[in-house]
């Protein structure tokens, strides 16, 4: 009997120091809806690696499970897939968001800047220091980019840069379409999927795309004459809804902050140029391909028939004149070191 009480007591000792022991704490995972194609650069470059980080610094803590292409969301739609919680984390380019991010677009204004380094930079300090961070009330942006400035890319040479008589180009935002009116074009709005078709069937005469989205697209088979001149860029950001960071655990939160912020918007906005430079270079190596660069004088001309357009820009954006103003310091502000 004395045999039987010593086991059971051991044996409710055993079950007491279990029961009490802290319970293991449960690895947090996020699916990442990464729209681009597998393999490019943002993918490889830029997405990839920050979850590899992210997943060797949070093991057991934190894990991200990337998914390029657009089985789980596309541009269209990634934004709203986020913060429904299909998925925890995406890419995506703010001027998708219809209506959602007009002080961000100041990064699109045409012939403002030629350095996606330096207004990434400023792009971020933008939010950071809450002058455009109204617009991110339903989300945190992880990173923010300024994509490198579009170019222009027509099927067929321009008789002149003077004007650009009736052109239809695939514009990727309203305040670029806007812009390039002033120039005597007319502005098409289609999605990426849709560009190497509307020029090749004639619908549209060219596109206007940055140099790092170009190949990707094999927008070289049927364009043929480009203007290399940085007539804007767009607005892109990695982003979490505001909710769903909110609600992670202590341990995973602090992950994501420290893989986030300005110099990872930095190193985004200089892979983007460094790609874009390639891909530029490639495309000037083939045959039957022509490069025109304007002149100061011929940018001076374009500058002063879009100066409307930004001026209304900044009278229709909320703290429009603001915005502009304080992304124009902020640029100079990193250029200069600081």
């Amino acid at each position: 009997m004395k045999r039987l009480v010593t086991a059971m007591l051991a044996a409710a000792g055993i079950c007491a120091f279990f029961y009490t022991m802290p319970a293991q704490a449960q690895e947090t995972k996020l699916l990442f809806a990464d729209v681009v194609p597998p393999g490019s650069v943002i993918d490889a470059k830029v997405v990839g690696p920050w979850a590899q980080k992210v997943n060797a610094e949070g093991k057991g803590v934190l894990s991200i499970d990337v998914r390029p292409g657009p089985a789980m969301a596309t541009f269209e739609n990634v934004y709203d897939r986020v913060l429904s919680d299909v998925v925890q984390v995406g890419w995506e380019i703010q001027a998708a968001v219809g209506g959602k991010f007009p002080r961000s677009n100041v990064v699109a204004l045409p012939l403002i800047t030629d350095d996606a380094v330096a207004s990434s930079v400023a792009f971020w300090r933008l939010y950071q220091k809450g002058t455009i961070a109204a617009e991110y009330d339903q989300v945190v942006p992880i990173m923010l980019v300024t994509l490198p400035p579009s170019a222009f890319h027509f099927a067929k040479p321009l008789r002149t840069l003077d004007n650009f008589n009736g052109e239809k180009l695939i514009v990727p935002n309203k305040v670029v379409g806007d812009a390039l009116t002033a120039l005597g074009g007319a502005p098409l709005s289609l999605p990426l999927t849709d560009m190497y078709p509307a020029i090749q069937r004639g619908t549209a005469d060219g596109t206007m795309i940055a140099w790092v989205a170009f190949n990707p697209w094999k927008l070289f088979e049927v364009t043929h004459y480009h203007v290399d001149a940085a007539f804007g860029g767009a607005a892109g950001m990695i982003f979490m809804s505001r909710a769903k960071y909110n609600s992670l655990p202590p341990a995973a939160k602090k992950i994501i902050d420290d893989n986030s912020g300005e110099a990872l918007s930095r190193a985004f906005g200089q892979t983007m140029v460094d790609e874009g430079n390639t891909q530029r270079a490639a495309v000037k190596a083939m045959p039957n391909q022509t490069f025109v660069t304007p002149a100061a004088a011929q940018l001076a001309g374009w500058q002063k028939k879009i100066a409307p357009v930004i001026d209304q820009w900044t009278k229709t954006v909320p703290d429009g004149q603001k915005v502009l103003t304080e992304f124009k310091k902020d640029i100079a502000d990193v250029k200069a070191g600081h």
